[in-house]
């Protein structure tokens, strides 16, 4: 795993160097090229696809089991940009299931998550603005506990059980349209369990309460690129700091990165990479006292997909009060 988390790093550095002009006369050629197609408005866009696995196993020696699973995903995105407001929006949900001989079809993919940006910009520099951020997450359905004869013995978690909200004021550094980097020194953030019963395990950094409210510092830097025609490469760093909890030196890491390769109009292969270490939440289910590790997810699939985007066309976009 250590190398799994040495390759997030070699790409997150590799696309940040992408971003930079190699010397002062391309630098030159970028921001002309960028004063000539700079037009202001929305841009909006979304994704969607539907990947299929399946193993099939008859007399094999390594043993294992037959399964199939089912993941979908959607996305999108909306963009303003006017005068000297940037506001950005994300919506993005993914559903998964998967079936093992011998059991029933589980879930093992589910979340829904919406990222609101809002940045006023400051003085004539179009690449500082003071803003404001607003997440939400949580997922759709019931997740199960089961015993070793397969028959459900609890329930962990479920919609609002847990959901995270998350409210900020801080300075916004956007150079360009494929990176940015937010600084928060205020950040608030509240672990809702709306379920007693959920809430009693304290699985979720909740503190056994159906509201933990948290304050402290977060910081965001998001990257996005077409790599190439059909190769795109995007990632999110998310770094909080609990002002009223836990050791000084201890910071929350939420890293996610997706690359997308796109084969033929309709069909797409992807590669999902997502870090998380958060100290206040128990990994293992265990109830004498939380046990602390690092949580990591990889989702490599191939399947269907479809995506659009609109452009604004000029600058006769209506005015932004």
């Amino acid at each position: 795993m250590r190398y799994l988390y040495l390759t997030l790093v070699g790409l997150f550095t590799v696309a940040m160097l992408s971003a930079q002009p190699t010397d002062k006369l391309a630098s030159g050629h970028a921001d002309k090229k960028a004063a000539a197609e700079k037009v202001e408005g929305w841009t909006h866009g979304g994704t969607g696809s539907l990947t299929f696995n399946q193993i099939g196993l008859k007399n094999w020696s390594a043993g294992g089991d037959p399964s199939i699973s089912f993941l979908l995903a959607a996305g999108y995105g909306a963009d303003l940009k006017q005068g000297k407001h940037l506001w950005q929006n994300k919506l993005s949900a993914e559903y998964g299931i998967q079936k093992i001989k011998g059991e029933s079809f589980r879930k093992n993919a589910d979340k829904i998550e919406l990222f609101s940006k809002y940045g006023y910009q400051i003085g004539k520099d179009e690449k500082w603005y003071f803003a404001t951020l607003l997440n939400f997450r949580s997922q759709f359905s019931e997740t199960f506990t089961f015993d070793t004869d397969g028959n459900k013995t609890g329930t962990i978690s479920q919609f609002a059980s847990p959901a995270i909200l998350e409210f900020s004021v801080g300075i916004d550094y956007v150079p360009n349209d494929k990176f940015s980097l937010y600084m928060s020194p205020v950040a608030a953030k509240w672990i809702i369990v709306a379920s007693d019963g959920i809430a009693a395990l304290n699985l979720h950094g909740n503190n056994f309460k159906n509201v933990n409210t948290q304050v402290g510092a977060l910081a965001v830097a998001t990257y996005k690129h077409q790599v190439h025609e059909n190769v795109t490469l995007g990632s999110t760093l998310k770094l909080y700091k609990d002002y009223l909890a836990g050791p000084a030196q201890n910071i929350d890491v939420d890293w996610q990165t997706n690359i997308g390769l796109k084969v033929t109009k309709f069909i797409s292969a992807s590669v999902f990479l997502h870090m998380i270490w958060d100290y206040d939440v128990d990994t293992d289910g265990a109830t004498a006292g939380i046990q602390r590790n690092i949580q990591f997810k990889d989702v490599i699939g191939v399947g269907f997909a479809y995506s659009f985007q609109a452009k604004p066309k000029g600058d006769k976009a209506p005015p932004v009060e």
